[in-house]
Order: structure tokens, then C-alpha cells, then sequence
């Protein structure tokens, strides 16, 4: 019995050095990264701030441009092409404001932050068409449309202040437009964008397009029918009908393109990148066997976590896969890891995840990253200690304590978004998989 007492501590003391040196390993080639990504993330910074003024500066520019152009176009006088001028670019800029205050209070919708280009692309786009109106009955005018493709691409507030200044400019060109015109498009367009706020990966949007589509129908017929001085006919709804068939097939039309370029947008790719016979785990594979498995094992582990968590688990899964991939070039570092990253086209999402895993010294921050480390370092840990002894009797429960015990006692879980309940959950999940560690072998 004594003998075996000594034989466990002395077991556990291993343990508990190869949980150390898995630990400050990866700490170490955090820190020998930390200077390069701070002058990658400065020059990124400086980057992505001359592509940000370089849109607004043309949305605004273009917008002007467009409002004259239409005001001269329509025969306006020289004050009323000012007036009409002048007040799109005051509205753009408003729109301008109206994603900076969004930036910064973080109230972007579907990972919009910092992706400027679509919106102002739609926007200048649904400008320059909205020169036609004036020249269509103003029940047929497809804002429904308008509205929602700004709101998709920005948020509730952009999408609406956007909208509104792409309503005003055919109000302005056009004799027919009017307050109650403007209201009604106005409101039907603000239903459009709140009840296509919040879309998820099943992407249901049934009840959506019809609460839209009914509330444009009421609002047209409120504003435009009932004060027709003609008495009613089914001709007056002709134009009604025109206007729901074309915004739905536009609505259709939009989301689908929504759909594959931001909720989808790496569907496939993600496909691709977690078959385990994709060509860059393949070359690892071939590079070095023990690291490949390394990442099988952790790629599968993150994955079941990251599912009873409800984190994007496949995310978790890809970061699992190329964790260790910078090998394949020398060290494991974010220079290494990027290139591949850049070379593989993989997605922005992993990427964000394996650049702060590498960085500060394990300290994290997102969930992903946090789930990413613990599977790791438990998996890097049991096998090292089968590599030693590949007969020996492991106490899976102590070595997941313990690699749990020692990233909270460094801090590494200090800036995590991770919550208490979570890693709770984490640490049983771990615990519950014991049959699957004896694979490591």
C-alpha cells in the first residue's frame, strides 16, 4: 500500500510538471509572438481606417452627386437643386454618424462591424434608383426593399436613417410625393427592419416577409386607396398588387443573397477545412503523426464542448484542426499560422480565435479561444504522459482538475467572456468523456 501511495505521488507530480510545461510552452510562444502581432494589429488598425474614410468620403461625395444630378435632370430651379443637394449630403452624413455611433456602442447587426463596403454600395445603389421613382405611381415605389437590404447590412438605426434619406430625395424630385407618402413608406420600412433584426443559422423568414408584406399592403391602402377620388374598383388595387409582387420578389431576391454572403458565408468553406482529409491536415499528418493526432483529438474534444455550450462549434472545431499548423514552416507562431491562414483562405472567424490563442501569454478572451485552450492543454497533457508510460492507469478526473486549477491560478481566464456556470459545465463535460482518452494511447 505504501508502495503505492509513493508510485501515485510521484505520478501526479509528473502530471502535474507536464501540465506546467504545456502551459508555459505555450505562454512562451505567446510572448515571442506578442511584438510581431502588435505591429500587425497597428498596421491592420492604419489599413482599415484609410478603407473606412475612403468609403464615406465616396458615399457622401456620390450622394450629392446623385441628388443633383436628379434635381437637373427633373428640370428643378438652380435653389431647389441646392435644396435638394444639400439636404441628401446633411442626411448621408447623418448616416455616416449613424454607423461610427454603431462602431462604437457595438450595435451591429450579423457581424457588420467594420464592413462598410456592401452598405455603401446599397446605399449609393438605392439612391441613384430612387431617380426613377418620380416617374413610377407612388404606390409602386419598392421601398420595403430599401429599407430592410440597409438594415441587413448595418442595424435598426442605420438601416432606418439610410432609408429615410433614399425616401426623401423622390419626394423631393417627384409632384406626386407627399407627407403622407413619405409616412407611409417611412413606417412600412421600419416594420420591415425590426422584424428582420434578428435572423439565426436557420434563417427562418417566413413570418417576416409575411408581417412585412401585410403591414405595406394596410399601409397602402390607408394612405393611397381610400383617398382616391374615384369610387372604389379592383383596377385601384392594380398598382397595389404590382408593388407587394415586386417587393417580394425583391425581398426574395435579397435575402438569398444575404443569406450565402453573410448568415452561410463559410458554410462550405467550413466543410472543406473540418475533413480530417483536407490537404493542409494532410500535409501535417505527413509532417509529423504526432501532432496531427494532437489535432484530431483536440479538434473533436472542442467540438463536443463547444456544442453543450452553445459556442460556434465550428469554429472551435477548425481552430482545433490548425492550432499547431504553423509547424509546418518552423515555429508555431501567429506569422506562421497567418500565412497558411492566408494561403488555406481560411475564414476570418478562426482566424480572430488562433491569433489570440497565440497571443498575451494565454490570456483570452473570447469563448471560443478559452474552449480551444482547456481541450488543448488536456489533451497535450494525457499524452504526453502516455507517451512516458502507454500502459499507465491515468486519474483522468485529477489531470482535468488540475489543468483547470492552474489556468485559473495564472490568470489566463482574467479577460474570458467565458461565465463561471460555463466553465462548471466545461469541467464536467471533460470529465465525462474518460472512455475517449483511453484513445490516446
Amino acid at each position: 500500500m505504501e508502495e503505492n501511495k509513493e508510485i501515485n505521488q510521484e505520478l501526479n507530480k509528473e502530471t502535474n510538471q507536464e501540465i506546467k510545461k504545456v502551459i508555459l510552452g505555450d505562454m512562451e510562444i505567446a510572448e515571442n509572438s506578442e511584438d510581431a502581432m502588435k505591429k500587425d494589429d497597428e498596421e491592420y488598425e492604419r489599413k482599415q481606417k484609410i478603407i473606412k474614410r475612403l468609403h464615406f468620403f465616396m458615399m457622401f461625395l456620390l450622394s450629392g452627386v446623385i441628388a443633383g444630378t436628379g434635381s437637373f435632370l427633373y428640370g428643378h430651379s438652380a435653389e431647389e437643386i441646392i435644396c435638394n443637394t444639400v439636404m441628401v449630403m446633411l442626411g448621408t452624413g447623418m448616416v455616416i454618424f449613424a454607423l461610427l455611433f454603431s462602431e462604437v456602442n457595438d450595435l451591429y447587426f450579423y457581424a457588420n462591424q467594420g464592413k462598410y463596403g456592401k452598405f455603401v454600395l446599397f446605399y449609393v445603389a438605392s439612391l441613384a434608383v430612387s431617380l426613377v421613382f418620380p416617374l413610377l405611381p407612388v404606390s409602386c415605389w419598392p421601398f420595403l426593399v430599401v429599407f430592410i437590404i440597409l438594415g441587413l447590412f448595418s442595424n435598426s438605426i442605420t438601416g432606418l436613417t439610410a432609408g429615410s434619406v433614399c425616401l426623401m430625395l423622390p419626394i423631393m424630385l417627384g409632384s406626386a410625393g407627399s407627407s403622407r407618402e413619405f409616412m407611409l413608406y417611412f413606417f412600412s420600412g421600419l416594420v420591415g427592419i425590426l422584424v428582420f433584426s434578428r435572423l439565426d443559422e436557420d434563417f427562418k423568414v417566413g413570418l417576416p416577409v409575411l408581417i412585412s408584406l401585410v403591414c405595406l399592403t394596410i399601409c397602402l391602402s390607408v394612405n393611397i386607396i381610400l383617398f382616391e377620388q374615384e369610387r372604389l374598383s379592383i383596377s385601384q388595387f392594380t398598382f397595389v398588387a404590382i408593388n407587394l409582387m415586386v417587393n417580394f420578389i425583391l425581398l426574395l431576391i435579397t435575402l438569398k443573397i444575404f443569406n450565402g454572403s453573410v448568415i452561410h458565408q463559410y458554410r462550405d468553406r467550413y466543410m472543406d477545412l473540418n475533413d480530417p482529409e483536407f490537404p493542409l491536415l494532410v500535409q501535417l499528418k505527413e509532417f509529423d503523426k504526432a501532432e496531427y493526432y494532437r489535432a484530431i483529438h483536440t479538434a473533436y474534444l472542442g467540438d463536443r464542448i463547444a456544442k453543450r455550450l452553445g459556442i460556434n462549434d465550428v469554429v472551435v472545431k477548425s481552430c482545433g484542426y490548425y492550432h499547431r499548423i504553423g509547424i509546418l514552416r518552423g515555429e508555431n507562431t501567429w506569422e506562421n499560422v497567418k500565412e497558411i491562414c492566408e494561403e488555406y483562405r481560411i475564414p476570418e472567424d478562426t482566424r480572430k480565435v488562433l491569433r489570440e490563442y497565440l497571443n498575451k501569454a494565454g490570456k483570452v478572451v473570447a469563448k471560443e479561444t478559452t474552449v480551444l485552450m482547456f481541450a488543448d492543454c488536456i489533451v497535450t497533457t494525457i499524452l504526453g504522459e502516455f507517451q512516458k508510460n502507454p500502459k499507465a492507469e491515468l486519474d483522468y478526473k485529477k489531470i482535468i482538475d488540475n489543468v483547470f486549477n492552474q489556468k485559473l491560478e495564472t490568470g489566463a481566464l482574467a479577460k474570458s467572456d467565458i461565465s463561471i456556470a460555463q466553465i462548471r459545465e466545461m469541467r464536467k463535460i471533460f470529465k465525462a468523456e474518460q472512455l475517449y482518452y483511453d484513445f490516446l494511447r
